[in-house]
């Protein structure tokens, strides 16, 4: 009988799977939570006249895109802030999501700007078998809700014939409320993971990527308008809304402090570009 070869063990990625299970919520906390404390509204996610078109990500996209046409596959594409952004030169988007309303939005978005557009609806990389290469993958704002990391960036790189385009925050993006943990449930919440230790997976898995960083643009409207701010805020630390007045109050004096810095990968794909 031959010997099976033993699975390859990834330090960095171990260490990044365990910095995650860190952020988890208590059980006597998430018990009694009025709401999922980890859901979007897919709303904000949407594609309007703030969308930046000229980030660093957008920018390294483009510069790998062929100069007419191309298509973009956007992993976790949300409303399609990502993708549309390169629509031109990109003339066919396809998105990948694990919610439907988000898919909603990203048709929308792509119709408005009249480019050929697909969605796949699914968790990555359990839907990458049926999901088609494409010239660039993009993925932002994704990698720190993937604890089993490897995978994942194995299967973005394998359905990019030129580059793999992923961006994430320099800190964890829920490091925000971590004042806010303290205050009203005296918990201490973790700092780690960061870029650096996602750029020592990469390196770890034999991905060599690009990477620079720059200052992230505000959202608009909910990170400072208490009207949008406190019902985020109460989802986010698991508190009922008879509690509103007080989060309002003690946001007011402490914003939160929302990370200021993105952090921009870019590698080579592995998937053949058809003659």
């Amino acid at each position: 009988m031959s010997e099976v070869s033993p699975l390859p063990v990834f330090p960095a990625a171990q260490r990044w799977s365990e910095l995650l299970s860190g952020w988890g919520i208590p059980d006597h906390i998430l018990d009694q939570a009025p709401e999922p404390p980890w859901r979007h509204d897919p709303a904000r996610f949407a594609v309007d006249d703030t969308l930046d078109r000229n980030t660093n990500s957008a920018r390294w996209a483009r510069q790998v895109l062929p100069p007419v046409g191309g298509t973009v596959l956007d992993v976790g594409c949300g409303g399609g802030r990502s993708s549309i952004a390169l629509v031109p030169p990109a003339n066919e988007l396809i998105g990948v999501d694990s919610s439907g309303a988000m898919l909603d939005h990203y048709l929308d978005a792509a119709a408005r700007v009249g480019v050929a557009r697909r969605t796949i609806h699914g968790e990555w990389p359990a839907v990458s078998p049926s999901t088609p290469v494409a010239d660039v993958v993009v993925c932002h704002h994704v990698a720190y809700n993937v604890a089993d990391i490897v995978p994942f960036l194995w299967a973005l790189t394998d359905h990019a014939r030129l580059a793999v385009v992923l961006e994430i925050p320099t800190l964890h993006p829920m490091s925000a409320w971590s004042p806010g943990w303290r205050r009203f449930w005296g918990v201490e919440r973790p700092f780690g993971p960061t870029f650096d230790d996602l750029q020592a997976v990469l390196r770890e898995i034999g991905i060599d990527p690009e990477v620079t960083t720059s200052p992230r643009a505000r959202a608009s409207g909910y990170e400072s308008d208490p009207r949008t701010l406190v019902p985020v805020a109460r989802r986010r630390l698991c508190l009922p809304a008879a509690r509103d007045a007080e989060l309002a109050e003690w946001l007011a004096e402490h914003p939160p402090p929302w990370a200021d810095t993105m952090a921009t990968f870019r590698w080579p794909g592995s998937a053949e570009t058809p003659f």
